[in-house]
């Protein structure tokens, strides 16, 4: 049985993902328009949001999570939980580059050459996501 205070803290942190994801399909809508500043600060708000989860919440229940048992590939839980890790990693650092050598471009021009690490990034942080909700739904059931 999961404690309340987990599961209201895995709650909130699960909304600002969904608040943080609807970001990155709006900013990609944006994209879409050729509204690249607004595509640039949704991206950069989603990105912030992102990072605050992760340092609140995402690590402590990382460490909280293998510490509680010893790594067993046969798991299917322990090996969906790595593989949400590992993606949301490769997501958040290159989101957090993507984001960070914008605001230092005063051309937008530059930001094109990136279109296809953009999308890789977001292919992983929807991977991420989804198994992240997985996770979720087993700990709400758990």
């Amino acid at each position: 049985m999961v404690s309340e205070s987990v599961l209201a803290i895995s709650t909130i942190s699960l909304i600002v993902e969904l608040v943080a994801f609807s970001l990155l399909l709006f900013g990609y809508h944006q994209k879409r328009m050729r509204k690249y500043h607004k595509h640039g600060v949704a991206m950069t708000i989603a990105v912030a949001l992102h990072l605050v989860v992760i340092l609140t919440w995402m690590i402590y229940s990382l460490i909280a999570f293998f510490s509680s048992a010893s790594l067993d590939l046969g798991n299917i839980l322990q090996v969906t939980a790595l593989t949400h890790v590992a993606l949301g990693i490769i997501a958040a650092s290159v989101g957090v580059w993507l984001v960070g050598t914008w605001h230092l471009q005063t051309d937008v021009q530059k930001c094109f050459g990136r279109k296809r690490i953009m999308l890789a990034t977001i292919t992983a942080w929807s991977g991420a996501f989804v198994l992240g909700c997985i996770l979720y739904a087993v700990l709400v059931m758990s």
